[in-house]
């Protein structure tokens, strides 16, 4: 089987993030307008700045309880903290936010059997920020988190299709973004509206020529008419916490046959395309991690 090299010892988380005063587990990477400055309020509703996170799936409760709440059908701000921390465990800087709303949740591609290489990708944009350098070690409560959790493979479910879920072999696509604005002024950190319904982007699947017929099946009742949209689960994670994705009106949008390579003797793969009209957050139930 094959593995790739762990990548995921503890300095390979570089930022703390505090949420509402309390420790809300690490970034890997930030990156945008936010990173190099401070931001105030644009005045206009329809703009805003982003800020793009990146992080280990095994993120705290109190994590993805933002990424939810942040995309209800009432958007909720929290205020937090972005720390950065040297290798050493020394606070470098601090990025101070209000008003922080997740406007954006990826997952670029994921290859079953390379569980270290699977990290989120997300944006979030704040009312305002401030930048500050105090220096100083952080807080034990802080560092016993710095390590990243087991990690453990996405767990996908499709209403009648588990046996096929289980032969997946790459996840493809998986983005969810929504737009906001915010009243002008003082009000516009405290008060979010969500434009429109999220956006899901098409997520595809990769599996065996031979493990596929339940999908194919399913794509000739769509076209036939004799079927509707599937329930899809995306589980993310920890077991503890148990985030999962629900896509909601799933229905495949095309199979194609997978580009091999020259000599490449492996069996055939399909790439499957899925396509959803809705999504939704949940908690699943606590279960034990499988490593």
């Amino acid at each position: 089987m094959k593995t790739a090299p762990s990548k995921r010892g503890p300095t390979s988380n570089k930022y703390a993030l505090e949420l509402d005063g309390k420790p809300c587990g690490w970034i890997t990477d930030v990156s945008g307008a936010l990173a190099v400055g401070e931001l105030g309020g644009t005045g206009r509703p329809d703009r805003y700045e982003e800020l793009t996170l990146r992080c280990w799936p095994g993120m705290p409760h109190e994590f993805y309880a933002w990424v939810a709440a942040s995309m209800s059908n009432r958007p909720t701000p929290a205020r937090g903290e972005v720390i950065l921390a040297d290798d050493g465990n020394a606070e470098m800087s601090r990025l101070s936010f209000a008003g922080g709303v997740i406007t954006e949740l990826a997952l670029a591609s994921y290859e079953y059997g390379f569980r270290d290489s699977l990290k989120l990708n997300l944006k979030f944009s704040p009312h305002s920020s401030k930048r500050t350098y105090t220096g100083g070690l952080l807080g034990v409560d802080v560092l016993e988190a710095r390590r990243p959790l087991p990690a453990t493979d996405p767990e996908l479910h499709i209403d009648g299709l588990e046996e096929a879920c289980s032969q997946v072999r790459r996840i493809e696509g998986l983005m969810i973004r929504q737009r906001i604005e915010r009243p002008p002024g003082e009000d516009g950190m405290y008060t979010v509206r969500r434009v429109a319904p999220p956006v899901v982007g098409r997520l595809a699947l990769v599996l065996a020529e031979n493990k596929a017929l339940g999908f194919t099946r399913w794509l000739e009742a769509v076209e036939a008419g004799r079927s509707n949209g599937r329930a899809a689960t995306l589980t993310l994670g920890a077991p503890a916490v148990g985030f999962t994705v629900v896509l909601q009106q799933v229905r495949p949008a095309r199979i194609v046959e997978e580009p091999g390579e020259a000599g490449d003797n492996r069996r055939r793969e399909v790439r499957v395309e899925l396509d959803a009209r809705g999504v939704e957050f949940a908690f699943a139930p606590v279960r034990e991690a499988v490593v």
